[in-house]
């Protein structure tokens, strides 16, 4: 199966936009969202309308879920907070069942998905501690070798080898095999506000059967959702960091 992995679209209709048709391109059998479609960008519904008719399997994000229930933004910070009381505001009242539906995990054939981390939707995997944790969890799911999470918008390849090393490998951008010995921690980076220095809408495609990883990104019409960012009266931030990858 091949499948392909995006996260945090955060309403970036330009984004996925571009996108979608590339993953029509790579011939996947169906696309996993690690969560976070709404949020930051000044495009909810129509990103909701994009995914609607595709094989998309989504999970809930922390953004996701603070829609349902804005208390779990008070903890965003200021700008993060306001866009999703903005967000709330415009949402169709008729889709938020469909954010009401979505799970925090799902497992596939050798792999659980997640938007932060298996136990949480708001925890970050950035630091060697925060890797063990989650790679210590997997040790008790048997037949995982790949936990798929978003949320820091940056891609990740992170390793635990049979040894227990634990270690993170570069990102490249062609097909990387991995090894079926190693456990694996894979984040496709963010289709809708990207932090790793490029403008880029990135996400990955994953062959279960090639037992590989491809990190691939798709540039995109960044000056109109800068535009539909400042037309909405969002923060002025929120546009400037598309630009910047930031």
């Amino acid at each position: 199966m091949r499948l392909a992995v995006i996260s945090d679209i955060h309403s970036n209709f330009e984004a996925l936009q571009s996108v979608l048709p590339q993953i029509d391109r790579d011939g996947v059998d169906a696309i996993l969202n690690l969560g976070d479609i709404i949020g930051y960008n000044a495009s909810p519904n129509e990103c909701l309308e994009l995914l609607w008719d595709r094989p998309v399997v989504s999970l809930a994000g922390n953004h996701d879920l603070a829609l349902l229930e804005v208390s779990r933004a008070e903890n965003f910070n200021i700008i993060a907070y306001q866009a999703l009381l903005w967000s709330r505001e415009q949402v169709k009242e008729g889709y938020l069942d469909f954010f009401r539906s979505l799970p925090i995990t799902r497992e596939g054939k050798g792999f659980i998905a997640c938007h932060g981390t298996p136990t949480s939707t708001d925890a970050y995997l950035s630091y060697h501690f925060q890797g063990k944790r989650v790679f210590n969890y997997l040790r008790h799911l048997p037949d995982v070798r790949v936990c798929f999470f978003g949320h820091t918008h940056r891609r990740a390849l992170w390793y635990r080898d049979i040894r227990g090393k634990i270690a993170l490998i570069s990102v490249r951008p062609y097909k990387m095999r991995l090894d079926k010995n190693c456990l694996y921690l894979i984040n496709p980076g963010s289709v809708g506000q990207p932090r790793d220095g490029s403008p880029e809408a990135a996400y990955a495609v994953y062959d279960d059967e090639e037992f590989s990883i491809h990190f691939k990104s798709v540039p995109y019409d960044v000056k109109t959702a800068q535009r539909r960012i400042l037309e909405a009266g969002l923060p002025e931030f929120l546009a400037e960091r598309l630009a910047q990858g930031l």
